[in-house]
């Protein structure tokens, strides 16, 4: 049956927007397609968008076989093997694509995964880090207190030290007063004047007042 000029149109007119919204899939399929893959892998991720976005199979759409059914039964034949095997090619590029976006799917977890097991162990390392400061900083805390006690300490014995030795000479210098009076109070007193032995009995009741009182 040959086909009219309007229904030609028509036909033509579905054709051409059907490979228009194709173009447009495979178009972001190119930039969409991770580096390393080819133009099968671009085709296959093409097919799949224009199924998803426009809910049906390229090889569905009318007029993608050929512009003008075929008459006879040789042809009609025909076009129903080329029309499954497309379905059939379709359905497997389909279940490729599938099994590639699961794949992908896995391996961006996977990469998840490790990108959330490298900050866990930032973040160990990190605390055990301030752990380790926390420790030194203890540490030198400490070491500071004991060189002030042990500063502290020897200033206290020198301290000690140096009040012995006042005390150690207070007693020196004591007891040479002592001797000196001493001295004084065994003087002979016969050979003095009687003026020299008035005043050496009143220093000698100074002495004794001092030391025996």
């Amino acid at each position: 049956m040959t086909r009219g000029v309007v229904a030609c149109k028509k036909r033509w007119y579905k054709i051409n927007k059907a490979v228009a919204q194709f173009a447009g899939c495979y178009d972001q399929a190119s930039r969409n397609i991770r580096s390393g893959s080819n133009a099968d892998d671009i085709k296959e991720l093409a097919y799949k968008l224009y199924s998803t976005n426009y809910e049906t199979p390229l090889a569905d759409e009318p007029g993608v076989d050929s512009p003008v059914c075929p008459q006879g039964s040789k042809k009609s034949k025909r076009k129903g093997k080329e029309k499954a095997q497309m379905s059939e090619d379709f359905s497997e590029r389909k279940s490729s694509v599938v099994k590639k976006l699961s794949l992908m799917e896995d391996i961006k977890n996977v990469r998840e995964k490790e990108l959330m097991d490298r900050e866990k162990e930032r973040k160990e390392e990190n605390e055990h880090r301030a752990k380790i400061m926390a420790i030194k900083e203890k540490e030198l805390q400490i070491q500071a207190a004991m060189k002030k006690q042990e500063l502290q300490a020897q200033r206290y014995i020198k301290e000690m030290e140096i009040k012995a030795k006042e005390r150690e000479m207070e007693r020196m210098a004591k007891e040479r007063e002592r001797e000196m009076d001493m001295q004084i109070l065994n003087a002979d007193t016969s050979t003095m004047s009687e003026k020299r032995r008035a005043l050496h009995e009143i220093a000698c009741e100074k002495i004794i007042a001092k030391w025996f009182t």
